[in-house]
């Protein structure tokens, strides 16, 4: 078995993310209480195990071994289903990433019919999905990425957060209560997941030592983000790519002009096929990362140039003529460092 399918494995969506026993054992109690809450938001970093959790709760919740208070069996009918990733008690929904035409987004938004019915909306969308009796015990539904919502999709959504169905459970996974709106942070029970210490080495003891050297300058080291190395390791060939476009473009801001313009023209390639492939760090993520050799000053005005070319290209600016600029920046910086 390679690194990759090995890491995957072990990640399995019924097993606990690594790192995050704090978080668990609340998890726990909460379930624990007859009269627990049954809107819980799931507050952290990206990528550091919420959505694992999220999936986690759902076969614990589920289980049908006499035991299970602590773990999920892994063996029952409804452990197996989750392991598999196919628990008829869990549905997840998020912004969608692609446009009608099949572009990737760059500007998130949950729509109101992807939790309510409408004409013409999603053909199941997740309220009524909810007050559907459980195959098992305990429905789960998961609003990813919550704080897209839209104010419409939140207020309508209001009732059903408050007051759920017996049998259900409903889990918003976002960066924390501030991020939503109030109305919709005041009927959760907020659960913190922090950022995992030594994620790297956390990441080797879940089954892929061989591949963890090839990781040492990601970002997700230094931000104790398991999940983003994980898909580095799923996707290696699109990690090295993105990795060796953000040093080939600062290896140019010492050249000439014209050098550094053809450099900024393939990182910007770079960055809009990691675009449309959905990827994280992507060019700009290891940029963003290799630049911290900077002097503090210099630092703080790559990290102004780059977070003007995420925003330029967010609001759908072309991505050459963003990146043009940014390299036109970081030039500039780099010569008045010398």
């Amino acid at each position: 078995m390679s690194a990759p399918a090995a890491a995957s494995r072990r990640h399995a969506p019924g097993l606990p993310p690594f790192g995050q026993d704090a978080a668990l054992a609340v998890l726990r109690r909460l379930r624990g209480s007859s009269t627990g809450p049954r809107s819980l938001l799931l507050a952290g970093p990206e990528h550091v195990g919420r959505r694992q959790a999220a999936r986690w709760l759902c076969a614990l919740s589920n289980c049908l071994a006499p035991d299970s208070g602590l773990l999920p069996c892994g063996a029952c009918e409804s452990c197996r289903l989750a392991l598999a990733g196919t628990h008829p008690d869990l549905k997840e929904i998020g912004p969608a990433t692609t446009t009608e035409a099949g572009r990737a987004k760059r500007n998130l938004e949950i729509r109101i019919d992807q939790l309510v019915a409408r004409e013409g909306g999603e053909p199941e969308p997740l309220a009524p999905w909810l007050a559907t009796r459980p195959r098992y015990r305990t429905r789960v539904g998961v609003i990813d990425h919550a704080d897209t919502l839209n104010t419409s999709a939140a207020n309508a959504f209001l009732k059903v957060l408050e007051e759920p169905p017996p049998w259900a459970l409903i889990v918003l996974v976002a960066p924390g209560p501030e991020a939503l709106l109030p109305t919709v942070a005041s009927r959760c029970v907020t659960v913190r997941f922090a950022a995992v210490e030594d994620a790297l080495g956390r990441l080797g003891e879940a089954g892929a030592p061989a591949a963890t050297g090839d990781l040492s300058g990601h970002p997700g080291v230094r931000l104790g983000q398991p999940g983003a190395l994980i898909r580095a390791l799923e996707d290696a060939d699109a990690t090295a790519a993105a990795r060796s476009a953000s040093a080939e473009l600062i290896a140019a801001l010492t050249g000439d002009l014209l050098t550094a313009l053809g450099a900024a023209e393939a990182f910007a390639k770079a960055v809009a096929a990691s675009l449309e492939a959905a990827q994280e760090p992507g060019p700009l993520g290891w940029l963003r990362e290799a630049l911290r050799y900077l002097p503090a000053a210099d630092y703080a005005a790559a990290l102004d140039a780059l977070d003007a070319c995420e925003r330029a290209i967010a609001a759908y600016a072309q991505v050459p003529l963003a990146c043009s600029v940014l390299t036109l920046e970081l030039r500039r910086l780099t010569a008045d460092r010398g």
